[in-house]
């Protein structure tokens, strides 16, 4: 379970940073205020409950994140919440100019 959600988190990031990289707005958007960043991305906020930090890397940083330590065998209150419906982590892939996004689901 935990390199479930290792993977999952890993792949969600990475497509927050590659728009973040290539569109200034979005990145803008993304340090002050996340939320309204990922409700743009994905039609909804995903985490709505949860604080995001958006730290920007700096010429000579390195910046090293811990994901919080989840027993194997126990989920918080809120992945559960976010595991039982709502936003699909298929709403991060990103989209061509050709390409059309899905409408987001209500």
């Amino acid at each position: 379970m935990a390199n479930t959600m290792t993977a999952i988190r890993n792949h969600i990031t990475a497509q927050i940073t590659e728009r973040a990289v290539s569109d200034t707005a979005f990145r803008a958007l993304l340090k002050s205020d996340p939320h309204a960043a990922l409700r743009e991305m994905v039609g909804a906020d995903p985490v709505p409950g949860f604080k995001i930090n958006v730290i920007e890397e700096r010429a000579g940083e390195i910046n090293i994140v811990l994901p919080a330590n989840i027993e194997k065998d126990e989920l918080p209150d809120e992945l559960l919440d976010l595991a039982s419906g709502g936003i699909g982590f298929s709403a991060f892939v990103l989209y061509g100019p050709n390409d059309a996004p899905p409408k987001p689901r209500r």
